[in-house]
C-alpha cells in the first residue's frame, strides 16, 4: 500500500501532466499562423479567431467546472482536449474552429479545477506547488511556441501534425488521472461554506482579481498570437520570429517558478512592488517594438517580454489561492476570475487582428498594449490589497 508521500508524488505527477496540456496547444498556433492563413486564405481577424476561440471556451465553461465532482470533471476535460486536438488538426477548415472550441472547453475545466486541487491536496505547501504549476504552464507554452515551426517546416510534418502531436501528452495525462475516478475524492462542504461561496461574485476582491486576470490574459494571448507576425512585418524571417518566440518562452521559465514563491513570502504591502516591476517591463518592451526595428533592440524587447509573461499569470493564480479561505472558495473564485477574465482576454487576438487589417500596421495594437500594461499595475494593486473571502 502506498504511503502518503508516494500518493502525493503521484498526485503531483498528474498535476504536471495535465498542466502540460493547458498552454502548448494554444501557443503552438502563433508561429504557424501564417501557414494556416495561406492555406485557407484567412484574413488576420479570422486567423485571430483561432486563438480567441479557446478563450471564449474558457469564459463559458469555467463557471460550470466548479459545480461538479472534480475527479469526473477533470476526466471529461482531458477527454475534450484529446477530441478537440484531433478534430482541429485533421478535419479541414470548419474542423479547425470546431476542434479548437472543444479543446478550449477541456482546457477551461482543467484551468479552474487544478488550483482547487492544489489547495485541497497541498494546503501547507500551496505556494511551492503553485510555483511548480506556473513553471509547467510556461514549459508547456515554450514547447508549443518553439517546436511548431521546426516540425511543420524543417521536419516536413505540416502544421496539422505539428499541432496534432499534442494529443499524445493529453492521452498520457488521461491514463494518469483515470485511477482518481475509482476513489471518492470529493470536497466536503458545509452549509456556511456553500452560502459563502455563492456570494463570491458580490465581493470587490473577486472583481479586482478578475480584472487583473482578464487584462494579463488579454496581453499574454494577444502577444502569443501576433508576436511572430509583428516581427515578420518588420522584415524578419519566420524562422527568426519563431526563435524570438522560443527565446521569450525559455527566459520566462525561471520567472514563472520564482515569482509566485517570492510573492508568497514577501509581506503583503510589498507584493505590489514585484507585480508593478513586471508590468513596467511589459510597457518597456512594447515601446521598443513600437519604435525600433534593429536585431539588438528586438532581442532586448523579447527578453523584457519574457519576465512578465512568465510571472504575471502565476501571480494571478496566487491571488486566487491566498484570497480564498477554502478549496471550495478557490474553485468558485477561480471559476469567476477565469470565466469573466478570459471573456475579456478573448477580445484581444481577434480585435487586434482587426485593427491590423484596417491600419496595415502593428503600431496601433502596440500602443494599446502599452496602455494595458499600465492599467494592469492598478488592478494588481487593488487585488493585492483586497480582503480574503
Amino acid at each position: 500500500m502506498l504511503n502518503k508521500t508516494k500518493i502525493n508524488q503521484f498526485i503531483l505527477l498528474g498535476i504536471v501532466l495535465i498542466t502540460l496540456n493547458l498552454r502548448g496547444p494554444i501557443t503552438a498556433v502563433g508561429p504557424v499562423i501564417e501557414l494556416i492563413k495561406k492555406q485557407y486564405s484567412f484574413s488576420s481577424a479570422t486567423a485571430g479567431l483561432i486563438t480567441t476561440l479557446p478563450l471564449l471556451a474558457f469564459a463559458f465553461f469555467s463557471p460550470l467546472a466548479s459545480k461538479f465532482k472534480y475527479t469526473q470533471m477533470m476526466f471529461y476535460g482531458i477527454m475534450s482536449i484529446i477530441l478537440g486536438e484531433i478534430i482541429r488538426s485533421y478535419t479541414g477548415e470548419i474542423g479547425l474552429f470546431i476542434g479548437t472550441l472543444i479543446m478550449g472547453a477541456g482546457i477551461a475545466i482543467a484551468n479552474v479545477l487544478l488550483p482547487s486541487v492544489i489547495k485541497a491536496k497541498f494546503p501547507k505547501n500551496f505556494g511551492k506547488i503553485m510555483a511548480i504549476y506556473s513553471l509547467v504552464l510556461v514549459i508547456s507554452a515554450t514547447i508549443g511556441a518553439g517546436t511548431s515551426v521546426p516540425m511543420a517546416i524543417s521536419l516536413h510534418l505540416g502544421w496539422e501534425n505539428a499541432l496534432g502531436l499534442w494529443v499524445i501528452i493529453a492521452i498520457c495525462a488521461l491514463f494518469l488521472w483515470y485511477p482518481h475516478l475509482k476513489g471518492r475524492r470529493k470536497y466536503q462542504t458545509n452549509k456556511a461554506q456553500a452560502i459563502h461561496s455563492i456570494s463570491i461574485h458580490k465581493t470587490s476582491t473577486a472583481w479586482w482579481i478578475t480584472l487583473f486576470m482578464g487584462t494579463q490574459s488579454l496581453i499574454f494571448y494577444s502577444v502569443v498570437a501576433w508576436f511572430p507576425s509583428i516581427l515578420t512585418q518588420k522584415g524578419f524571417s519566420l524562422y527568426f520570429a519563431s526563435n524570438m518566440t522560443l527565446l521569450y518562452q525559455l527566459c520566462s521559465l525561471p520567472v514563472a517558478f520564482f515569482a509566485p514563491m517570492l510573492l508568497a513570502r514577501v509581506r503583503n504591502k510589498n507584493r505590489h512592488i514585484v507585480t508593478a516591476f513586471l508590468c513596467v517591463m511589459y510597457a518597456l518592451a512594447f515601446i521598443i517594438l513600437y519604435f525600433q526595428n534593429s536585431v539588438p533592440m528586438i532581442f532586448i524587447a523579447t527578453i523584457l517580454l519574457a519576465f512578465p509573461m512568465g510571472g504575471v499569470f502565476g501571480i494571478a493564480l496566487l491571488f486566487i489561492s491566498i484570497k480564498a479561505s477554502s478549496p471550495q472558495n478557490v474553485a468558485r473564485l477561480s471559476g469567476m476570475a477565469q470565466s469573466l477574465g478570459y471573456l475579456i482576454a478573448a477580445l484581444g487576438p481577434i480585435f487586434l487582428g482587426f485593427i491590423y487589417d484596417l491600419s496595415n500596421s502593428w503600431k496601433p495594437p502596440l500602443a494599446l498594449f502599452f496602455v494595458l500594461s499600465l492599467i494592469l499595475i492598478f488592478f494588481a494593486y487593488k487585488a493585492n490589497n483586497s480582503k480574503t473571502i
